[in-house]
């Protein structure tokens, strides 16, 4: 088991790392090219867009990975579900782009103040992203469910990542200028292309993987299910992403796109830390399932914890490297200006050392079938999230928003801890019992 563990772990986390590296490419070239007001405003909007896309990207794609799991084919009712997500897709895509306009229309920030000139462009390109990432996250999920989470993830950690690195610096030598407002949609119409190509590569690979086969039509009781299951996972997993965001979003009221640049920076430099976490975590999902639904309780306690572990060995170093080099390596990547996201950095690089050290829970819980019980610590975790950012970030700015990560981070994490362990009967920790190092 460990074995098989960590040949996949390796070749999903040797992408993700490319793919990490890439994206931290493209923010370090949109500071040195364009600017740290460029960076926090399209840090900002990303961030938006994440936050759109969960309803589909992570609410119906987590029942899609799980039903193609439980049978280990992308069969009729898989299919189904999947045209259904695509129509939901343009459904959402087209709710956020009408917010969005009356945001940047009606909003009194620095932020929106820049967009507002573009609005029009700017949003339409972020409509077609928000499509594409809606897409491609129900053919990764569709994929990861049959067992292939390397080629699953091939055209959004290496495709995307290096045309939008492309995009961003053939656009700067062609139509670069010092305004923010006008360099903005070179930004954003980068983003979209990368998000449509990688889109239809994913598309072709998954067609080439599982031929072509009609899908059948749900009834209403059972669409009516979906989207109950769906609704949970959504409204958890959109409490997540707000819980990772919602420090970006506060701060984006209170400062200057420039500082929303630096913190930028110091969350990409700090995901670093994470990306073991997040590439095993595409492993657990399709294991705890399948480990679930044959009763095979020993193995799902042996690979939550081997999973842990695992997570921990790769999380540790950076944050050892920040606290020795932090601000040395912000200066270098970033420029000088940057050497302020160090500490920062560190702060985040530490709660995602202990999410790493605490496990997969989340995941274990959700592919048991306790999606709303989920949900309820996470919104806990949210409420604590916006009440200290609410206190410290006026104060401290973006120290006050990385100590707010954190701590939340930590509270969450125990929480869901202590709850899979009560609900499952497995330790998802390092110190997991019975599943010492060795193979099965």
């Amino acid at each position: 088991m460990l074995r098989t563990l960590i040949k996949q772990a390796a070749s999903v986390a040797g992408m993700r790392v490319f793919g990490t590296g890439l994206s931290v490419l493209v923010s370090v070239a949109i500071a040195r090219l364009y600017g740290a007001d460029a960076l926090g405003v399209y840090a900002y909007c990303v961030t938006l867009l994440a936050i759109a896309a969960v309803p589909v990207s992570n609410g119906w794609s987590t029942m899609l990975l799980r039903a193609v799991s439980r049978v280990h084919k992308l069969g009729s009712e898989a299919r189904a579900m999947a045209r259904l997500g695509a129509r939901l897709a343009i459904g959402f895509a087209a709710l956020a782009a009408a917010i969005a306009t009356a945001a940047v229309h009606f909003a009194s920030s620095e932020i929106a103040a820049a967009l507002e000139p573009v609005a029009f462009t700017a949003i339409g390109l972020l409509f077609l992203t928000l499509l594409c990432d809606q897409i491609s996250a129900m053919r990764m999920a569709s994929m990861r469910g049959l067992d292939r989470p390397a080629l699953a993830q091939l055209p959004e950690s290496l495709v995307r990542p290096s045309l939008l690195l492309m995009g961003v610096a053939i656009g700067w030598w062609a139509f670069g200028s010092s305004t923010l407002s006008s360099n903005l949609p070179i930004l954003f119409a980068s983003l979209a292309i990368a998000a449509v190509v990688s889109a239809i590569i994913g598309q072709l690979i998954i067609t080439r993987l599982t031929g072509r086969a009609e899908s059948r039509r749900p009834d209403p009781a059972e669409r009516k299910a979906w989207f109950a299951s769906a609704a949970a996972l959504a409204g958890s997993a959109g409490l997540v992403q707000l819980n990772g965001y919602v420090d970006m979003l506060i701060l984006g009221s209170y400062v200057a796109p420039a500082e929303v640049g630096l913190y930028r920076a110091a969350l990409q430099i700090a995901m670093l830390a994470s990306f073991g976490y997040i590439a095993l975590n595409m492993l657990a999902g399709q294991r705890f399932a399948k480990f679930t639904g044959s009763g095979d309780h020993e193995s799902l306690s042996r690979t939550a914890t081997h999973l842990a572990r695992l997570a921990l060995l790769t999380a540790i170093p950076l944050p050892l490297i920040l606290l020795i080099a932090g601000e040395d390596i912000f200066a270098l990547l970033f420029g000088a200006a940057f050497e302020g996201a160090a500490l920062p950095a560190l702060l985040i690089a530490a709660g995602f050392t202990f999410s790493a050290a605490i496990g997969m829970a989340r995941t274990l819980l959700v592919m048991q079938g306790n999606e709303f019980l989920v949900m309820r610590t996470t919104f806990a975790a949210l409420v604590l999230n916006v009440v200290l950012c609410i206190l410290l970030i006026p104060r401290y700015g973006i120290i006050g928003a990385a100590i707010a990560n954190l701590s939340a981070n930590i509270g969450w994490n125990m929480l869901l801890w202590v709850l899979a362990r009560r609900s499952t009967g497995v330790d998802s920790s390092v110190f997991g019992a019975n599943a010492g190092f060795k193979n099965g």
